[in-house]
């Protein structure tokens, strides 16, 4: 081969390069939050994201990412430019929402149609809606908390509550204390004044006995001891009816 046709071959070689340089095939990076998306070019898959680099021949591709977690997808069309990387960053919105619950002291039972665990507790799969949840301590001495709470789709709420204690004696355990007191203590005067009652009821029935004292005399012991009978019978009949409606109070505190 002459010295001619060598530069002649040369120069072609450079040319032929050239154009295999310009039809070169491109680059596709796929970036995604949350990452592990599933990445399919035209029905095809090709990989997890993040997808560095692959190298793909010039011209259109639809471009689908799936979540295989909520079984979601987007779909959109691209384009692969020879010699050039083309690269695609996505968020992948949630289509459920977050909660999150603290509480102090930690432990407490979660429930909202059911028992969602202890704090602190999280779950990413919430559906977006309205919801009423309550927070029950194992330790009785903390009051229960209700909290109304509205979870959007794709957005994280945080509930943070601090339990109360309960006061040993409230004002309702004071009033049904007061109230039993109250029932023991009308019946038993109740008691008392029915055998102050039986007491000078049999003192009338023997003064006709007493001999030895005057009929004046005899007569004002008996007014006196009708009077005393009386008073008996009457402090008597309020100690039941005072014990009576404390009882009914204490029935009616414990039923509301």
């Amino acid at each position: 081969m002459s010295r001619h046709h060598l530069k002649l071959f040369q120069a072609g070689l450079i040319i032929l390069a050239h154009i295999l340089a310009t039809f070169a095939d491109g680059m596709l990076s796929v970036k995604t939050d949350p990452e592990g998306i599933e990445i399919w070019l035209d029905d095809q898959f090709v990989g997890d994201s993040p997808l560095m680099d692959k190298k793909l021949k010039p011209g259109r591709y639809s471009l689908k990412l799936v979540d295989p977690i909520q079984h979601s997808s987007t779909i959109e069309e691209i384009f692969i430019q020879d010699g050039e990387t083309t690269v695609i960053e996505k968020t992948i919105k949630s289509k459920f929402g977050t909660l999150k619950i603290n509480s102090a002291p930690e432990g407490a039972q979660v429930y909202i149609s059911s028992d969602l665990g202890n704090t602190p507790v999280s779950n990413n799969f919430m559906n977006p809606g309205k919801y009423r949840i309550e927070l029950r301590h194992p330790n009785k001495l903390y009051k229960s908390v209700m909290e109304d709470v509205t979870i959007p789709r794709g957005e994280a709420v945080t509930i943070s509550k601090t339990f109360e204690k309960r006061k040993i004696l409230d004002g309702k355990a004071k009033l049904r204390l007061l109230l039993g007191a109250g029932t023991a203590g009308g019946l038993v005067w109740a008691i008392i004044k029915q055998g102050d009652y039986k007491s000078w009821d049999t003192k009338l029935d023997e003064i006709n006995n007493y001999n030895y004292i005057t009929t004046i005399e005899r007569d004002r012991k008996r007014t006196k001891w009708e009077n005393e009978r009386t008073k008996s019978g009457v402090m008597r009949t309020l100690g039941i009816i005072g014990g009576s409606l404390c009882l009914l109070g204490l029935e009616i505190t414990a039923f509301f």
